[in-house]
C-alpha cells in the first residue's frame, strides 16, 4: 500500500495568523510567512506542547470544518520544529548569554501534531458537554425553585 505524502492537522482559524508580513533581511524584499499556536492541552509522548508555535508554508480554509477552521497540509515524512519563547516569572523574554532569547524546540512528526491536536479538541469538546449538563441541571432546579413560590434572591449559592 501506497505512503500518504501529506498530513492534514485541521485546527481553529483563532490559533492562525495568515499572510503576517515581514521584510527579507537579505533581499530587502517584503515577504510574508504563517504561525500556528497549538491550543491548551496539547500533549505529545506526555509532553506538554501548549502554546508552542510553528510557521507552516501553506494554510488553506478547512474542506470539511467549515470557514472558522483552517488545513495546514505538512509533508509526512519531515518533521515539524515546534517552538516556544521562554518567559521569566515576570513575563519578560528570558536573554542568553548571547542576548538572544531563549526558547525551546520539540521535533515531531505531523501524524504524532495531528493525534495530539484532535486528541486535545476531543478533551476540549467532551469537557464543553459536561459543561452544558450541569448548566441544564442548574436551571432546571432553579425553575423547580421559582415554581414552589421562591424568588431567586432568596436562594443562596
Amino acid at each position: 500500500m501506497e505512503e500518504k505524502k501529506n498530513v492534514y492537522l485541521t485546527i481553529h482559524k483563532s490559533f492562525v495568523r495568515e499572510q503576517i508580513p515581514y521584510v527579507d533581511q537579505k533581499t530587502g524584499q517584503e515577504r510574508t510567512f504563517n504561525k500556528v499556536v497549538l491550543p491548551k492541552g496539547t500533549t505529545i509522548d506526555g509532553q506538554d506542547v501548549s502554546y508552542f508555535e510553528f510557521s507552516p508554508l501553506f494554510v488553506n480554509p478547512s474542506k470539511y470544518k467549515g470557514e472558522n477552521f483552517r488545513d495546514i497540509p505538512l509533508l509526512a515524512h519531515k518533521e515539524v520544529w515546534l517552538k516556544k519563547d521562554l518567559l521569566d516569572e515576570n513575563g519578560e523574554p528570558l536573554m542568553g548569554p548571547d542576548g538572544r532569547q531563549q526558547s525551546i524546540t520539540v521535533k515531531v512528526m505531523p501524524a504524532q501534531l495531528k493525534e495530539a491536536v484532535d486528541a486535545g479538541r476531543a478533551e476540549y469538546l467532551k469537557g464543553l458537554g459536561d459543561r452544558a449538563k450541569d448548566a441544564r441541571e442548574s436551571s432546571k432546579a432553579l425553575n423547580r425553585n421559582s415554581d414552589r413560590g421562591y424568588a431567586r434572591e432568596d436562594i443562596a449559592f
